[in-house]
């Protein structure tokens, strides 16, 4: 993917971000802790692991309440992370490399350089580097003003809540 073609995906992402990331429903709820994956009938390959960057290239809020972000992540070959759940919702677009959404209650969904994936609320879910370079995303979110845009529910991964908070441009 040429350089030249990130801020339209970037744009795009934002787009089906806002279009898409209102829901208030929620299956499974922040305080839903899950000690082990296969408690919700999910085999989850990869090493959880921190990605190995994050950089917020977006960060405002839209007059109604909302912070809108654009976070531009990178993933090793063979990580994931930790069950987490988006209470709001989020898009990833896939820049470089190979993604695998694991959803509860889904079929994984491989997405590679050039393709996105909705990310619903209150689902369970993991991101894994199921490919052999690293995965270059950017994830979209608008989530009300404070909240943050990910909430770690894998118990052993509740060290890795903070990783995309504290990483601003």
């Amino acid at each position: 993917m040429t350089r030249n073609a990130s801020p339209l995906l970037a744009l795009s992402t934002l787009i089906l971000a806002t279009c898409l990331a209102h829901g208030t429903a929620h299956a499974r709820g922040p305080a839903d802790l899950i000690n082990d994956p296969s408690e919700i009938g999910m085999t989850l390959p990869g090493t959880m692991a921190k990605s190995i960057k994050e950089e917020r290239i977006l960060d405002t809020t839209d007059g109604e309440g909302n912070q809108v972000i654009v976070a531009r992540t990178t993933r090793a070959p063979g990580t994931r992370t930790p069950l987490h759940l988006h209470e709001y919702g989020g898009t990833t677009c896939v820049l470089e490399g190979e993604m695998t959404l694991y959803l509860e209650g889904a079929t994984p969904q491989k997405a590679v350089a050039g393709q996105c994936y909705y990310m619903p609320a209150g689902k369970a879910m993991a991101g894994i580097n199921t490919g052999n370079v690293n995965a270059v995303m950017l994830d979209t979110f608008k989530v009300p003003v404070g909240r943050p845009v990910w909430t770690v529910v894998e118990s052993s991964g509740r060290v890795l809540q903070d990783q995309f908070d504290v990483h601003k441009h």
